[in-house]
């Protein structure tokens, strides 16, 4: 199986990807803040929890590169 070494970048807000991506990204807000997605199938910074819709509807996502 081959992996690509090339981040994936693209826009969430309002009409980008509908579903969560199904490897399920750290992913950075245009806030520069870094969610992480959770066991529970959420995405959190920390002390902030948000869903991928969420996410979607209040910011401009870009993926970060594992």
């Amino acid at each position: 199986m081959s992996t690509s070494t090339k981040p994936r970048v693209w826009l969430v807000a309002g009409f980008g990807a509908p579903q969560p991506p199904a490897d399920r990204p750290t992913v950075r807000d245009d806030l520069m803040r870094t969610w992480t997605p959770t066991d529970d199938g959420r995405y959190a910074t920390g002390r902030h929890v948000e869903t991928w819709d969420g996410l979607r509807a209040r910011y401009d996502l870009v993926e970060v590169s594992a």
